[in-house]
């Protein structure tokens, strides 16, 4: 009788171990997934560019560039914005981008920045006068947000840049000179 009473004992403790673990795990089931925050795209973002009056010296030049959540939601993004040069009439010049530290700013790395509406991410953007014999006259820029395709185009006339070579630290919270 002993045995029997030990048996039905462990087997009912078992059965209650199944039933609280089987209703913890569709406890947890039916708890629905925290909502990852999307990426920010480029229909949702607009590209300014803010004149900073540190940013010149010995031959460099910069700007801080910002590209500012417009949409309705919150979003991300993370790395740093794809560039490109264009001329009066809108055609693409040729030109170098170097992602990185600038000369007035220190590259804060790849991370993801979280923008709710109307909030901006930043980085600094920096050029260099002619000192040799290859150079470019832009009169637009196209900033590409991060993982996008399509790019916004602003006004942008700093006169010649050396070689076409612009340089442009990762996105930020926070506006990285001035």
């Amino acid at each position: 009788m002993k045995t029997s009473l030990k048996r039905t004992a462990g087997l009912t403790a078992a059965a209650a171990a199944l039933l609280v673990a089987g209703t913890a795990a569709s406890a947890s089931a039916a708890a629905p997934a925290p909502r990852a925050v999307p990426r920010c795209h480029t229909s949702g973002l607009t590209a300014s560019l803010h004149a900073d009056p540190n940013q010149a010296g010995v031959g460099n030049f910069g700007e801080n560039l910002a590209l500012t959540n417009t949409s309705h939601q919150t979003c991300t993004v993370y790395g740093y914005p794809g560039l490109g040069l264009q001329n009066a009439k809108h055609g693409v010049l040729s030109i170098k981008v170097n992602w990185g530290s600038t000369y007035f700013a220190a590259d804060p790395g790849r991370h993801t920045v979280t923008l709710k509406p109307g909030q901006s991410a930043w980085a600094d953007l920096a050029w260099n006068a002619p000192y040799g014999v290859k150079s470019v006259t832009p009169s637009y820029l196209e900033v590409t947000p991060p993982d996008e395709t399509t790019f916004r185009t602003i006004g942008f006339t700093p006169g010649p840049i050396n070689d076409g070579s612009l340089n442009v630290t990762a996105l930020a919270a926070k506006p990285p000179v001035g």
